[in-house]
């Protein structure tokens, strides 16, 4: 974006390089500059100086290149380091930033308890499965001999009803203190309860 002029006011070489006013007096002030006596920016020795300086994760054009730059297949020279690419840089810290936020976002959830972590919660469940499991097997061991001096179909039926209630009502208690760990109760819960 040249304008062809060999000197530029703050204003002018702020349009130049695409930044702000306030940039360009940052950048005169940390002397990044060339200027003449009269405070005019020396265009052609201010861009070199600071396209020599300038670090490319910092700063400059960050909307996104309307063409991806070619991949060269040239091997590098023998000791010499691999040329980087400051859009592959500048994608790269987009990315490290983007799963920073995203994992902020997710120990914020779950902190406000409104999200909880998976393996806790199959852990949890395969627990409470397992043991009403267990209790409902051992069912037959625990009534054996009430159920032998009964002679009563009905009463058989009434003791092993009472007992399976006992494993389901066991059941609902274990789930409840679970869930109540993992989750704070919402208002539509609270006035369930009273």
């Amino acid at each position: 974006m040249s304008s062809g002029k060999p000197f530029m006011t703050t204003a002018e070489y702020a349009a130049h390089r695409g930044v702000s006013d306030s940039y360009v007096r940052r950048m005169r002030r940390d002397r990044r500059l060339v200027e003449r006596e009269d405070k005019l920016i020396d265009v052609a020795a201010s861009d070199a100086l600071l396209d020599e300086t300038s670090d490319p994760t910092r700063g400059g054009d960050r909307s996104a290149p309307t063409e991806a730059p070619a991949e060269t297949a040239a091997p590098t020279a023998a000791g010499a380091a691999p040329e980087v690419d400051p859009f592959s840089l500048r994608e790269a810290m987009r990315r490290e930033r983007l799963a920073r936020a995203r994992m902020a976002e997710l120990e914020l959830g779950e902190t406000a308890k409104q999200l909880v972590r998976v393996d806790q919660v199959d852990r949890d469940v395969f627990t409470l499965a397992r043991q009403a499991l267990e209790r409902l097997r051992s069912i037959p061991s625990r009534l054996r001999s009430q159920l032998a001096a009964e002679t009563d179909p009905r009463a058989c039926e009434a003791l092993l009803d009472a007992e399976v209630a006992k494993v389901c009502e066991d059941l609902q208690k274990s789930a409840t203190a679970m869930f109540d760990r993992t989750k704070e109760p919402t208002p539509a819960h609270r006035e369930a309860a009273a």
